[in-house]
């Protein structure tokens, strides 16, 4: 608003700073003013912030197709935080490199995190994202 602003920023004091602005009596009118405004747009990008956590994890998640959306469900109802691929596919009963290719995926997509021995991955663990959002995941994509 910014005849709120104007009026805000005047404080009630004279135009010319030699009638009196060099004192201003009330400079609470101010900073209130700017309390108010500080408010409403912590507000605003506190609703954009939210919003924007959203479209994440559903534009992370359309990068992925049925059997890693699968798997990811799969990772979150039965708690591997951390899981080698071998533990896994004697889980499900696939083989070893499914499991591999899956994690892959998902690790490029921001869900999983290899933990790295010298040089080879020997496990993954899921991601702070993937941890934050396991509700929101297993609500929206679990597959029963």
């Amino acid at each position: 608003d910014p005849d709120e602003y104007y009026s805000s920023l005047q404080m009630g004091l004279p135009a010319l700073y030699y009638s009196g602005r060099e004192n201003p009596p009330h400079p609470e009118i101010w900073i209130n003013y700017f309390l108010k405004m500080m408010s409403l747009y912590s507000k605003k990008v506190c609703e954009l912030s939210k919003a924007t956590e959203e479209e994440e994890l559903a534009g992370s998640f359309s990068y992925l197709n049925k059997k890693e959306k699968e798997f990811l469900v799969f990772l979150l109802k039965k708690r591997l935080y951390e899981f080698t691929p071998i533990d896994v596919s004697r889980m499900i009963g696939v083989t070893n490199k499914t499991v591999i290719n899956r994690c892959t995926k998902l690790v490029n997509c921001g869900f999983l995190i290899p933990v790295i021995v010298k040089t080879r991955i020997r496990s993954y663990r899921l991601s702070d994202f993937s941890k934050a959002n396991e509700k929101k995941i297993l609500r929206s994509y679990s597959i029963v």
